[in-house]
């Protein structure tokens, strides 16, 4: 996967402790010069020191129609909300923002702009799971049988923007909890699965009838 980040943050360099960058192509874009160098020392990513807010970065120093993930770590809401519009506007396909106000959040969800993680301390942790469970169902704990699910919804899925009651499910299948970027709660038959929701999903089927279901 080709990953965007933008602002080389602590949340940044823990996402990419947490994985495995000979699988994955990570460029990351910060302001500050020395963070640059910090970060070309520590990881094998390709490292651009420019203001994010800079149009002439999607345009000229990011061939933005090769990325995959784009993923907005600054610490300024107002950046991130930009930074999601453009990867909206290039149809980059996973769109992620760390924002501190619970009521940008719910703009950003509301305007389709990508998925926003509000927690600081779930934000590195979250989107791991995010980019592992998009192309899948990734298992969490297998008990009696049966077995407990996270998958992501992407924009392209069957079962995307549609809600729970309208989403076909295999025989002994449910959608325990949802996670929204802002909080995990218990979905409803009205519950509709926007991009970027995580799902907690108990079932005996397998990983690929699963995906069949709910992905396409």
């Amino acid at each position: 996967m080709r990953i965007l980040i933008v602002g080389g943050s602590n949340v940044a360099e823990e996402f990419l402790k947490n994985i495995d960058l000979r699988r994955n192509e990570v460029t990351i874009v910060d302001s500050d010069s020395d963070r640059c160098k910090e970060l070309s020392s520590m990881f094998d990513v390709y490292v651009i020191n420019k203001d994010a807010t800079d149009f002439s970065l999607y345009t000229s120093d990011v061939n933005v129609s090769d990325v995959d993930s784009v993923i907005a770590l600054t610490d300024r809401d107002e950046t991130n909300i930009f930074v999601l519009s453009v990867a909206k506007a290039y149809n980059i396909p996973i769109r992620i923002a760390k924002v501190s106000d619970p009521k940008i959040a719910e703009l950003i969800i509301k305007l389709g702009l990508g998925v926003p993680i509000v927690s600081p301390s779930l934000t590195a942790s979250m989107i791991k799971t995010f980019i592992d469970s998009v192309r899948g169902p990734r298992l969490l704990v297998e008990y009696g049988g049966f077995k407990l699910y996270v998958l992501s919804v992407s924009e392209t899925d069957k079962a995307a923007n549609k809600s729970l009651k309208e989403v076909e499910l295999p025989p002994n299948t449910k959608i325990m909890l949802i996670f929204d970027g802002s909080k995990i709660y218990p979905p409803d038959e009205d519950t509709v699965l926007l991009n970027g929701y995580q799902l907690i999903i108990l079932t005996n089927s397998s990983e690929d009838e699963l995906s069949s279901y709910l992905k396409g």
